[in-house]
């Protein structure tokens, strides 16, 4: 038996692990996004200074989300980020309107990151679903 295939059935786990680090690193992403236009680094036009706050906590909570997605193996976890990115998306389409313009490029960059995750993370969920379903014995925490 050569070391390939030997490697490909001991590695059952690295998938999921690899998918969970992926979800922390888009995380991570739309952190880094959030803390750079917080900073002025990037800019919107017309940000007030509490538009730009609240792009400072969510630069915290995103900077939170990545690290837990990083270190913990949870459903909950998975289920609430993935909540996050809905309500957030939602959030950006109903405030586009109101603002001039109505889509800026750093707005919408975060939106496609956060679209990303947002499979990522139901991926994750539907195959711990089916995993369990199956009666497959799951990851150490």
């Amino acid at each position: 038996m050569d070391t390939t295939t030997t490697w490909l059935r001991t590695s059952s786990i690295k998938p999921r692990r690899r998918r969970q680090h992926v979800a922390s690193i888009l995380a991570g992403t739309i952190a880094a996004l959030y803390a750079m236009l917080f900073a002025g680094v990037l800019i919107i036009a017309g940000a007030t200074d509490a538009e730009r706050g609240i792009l400072g906590v969510a630069a915290a909570v995103f900077a939170v989300v990545a690290g837990l997605l990083w270190w913990r193996r949870s459903r909950l976890l998975w289920a609430a980020a993935a909540v996050l990115q809905v309500v957030l998306g939602w959030m950006y389409l109903a405030i586009a309107p109101d603002r001039d313009p109505a889509f800026e490029m750093w707005g919408v960059t975060i939106r496609v990151v956060s679209l990303v995750l947002l499979v990522v993370l139901v991926r994750m969920l539907i195959a711990e679903r089916r995993e369990r379903k199956v009666g497959r014995p799951r990851a150490p925490r």
